[in-house]
């Protein structure tokens, strides 16, 4: 026969773990596929379809980048599902970001976004939120 209070212990451990996983937020990726990404001395201004298959775009500040516990991270990839861009979100609210670009510049799907005033705007409005239709 169990010692009863070591079966009660571990119930209790149990249930405590399990209790505390349960209060973590959970994050919530959305995947969304990129038809160009063109770069820009002040980030990224990144278009691609909706689920309705509508052209948006949103811009990405180059500020969310090269910082270890960053807003937003690039990874270069010769992938064929590549360009696209993983969004997450914790309790609801925008994370971060993570863009997989093609690693050679010169493919396709890579644009280049003169600097004009208009845009210099564009990507001081995105604030610390990122703006995506899906």
């Amino acid at each position: 026969m169990r010692n009863p209070i070591a079966v009660f212990v571990g119930v209790l451990v149990l249930v405590l773990a399990v209790h505390a996983a349960a209060d973590e937020p959970r994050p919530y990726v959305r995947t969304v596929h990129l038809e160009r990404v063109y770069t820009h001395s002040n980030g990224y201004k990144v278009v691609y379809r909706t689920s309705r298959l509508e052209t948006a775009e949103t811009y990405i500040p180059a500020r969310w980048f090269g910082r270890a516990s960053g807003t937003g991270e690039i990874i270069y990839t010769n992938h064929k599902a590549a360009p696209y861009m993983q969004v997450y979100y914790e309790s609801g609210e925008f994370s971060h970001v993570r863009l997989f670009v093609r690693s050679n510049t010169t493919h396709p799907s890579w644009g280049f976004l003169p600097n004009r005033p208009e845009e210099l705007e564009r990507f001081i409005a995105v604030g610390d939120q990122l703006q995506v239709r899906y």
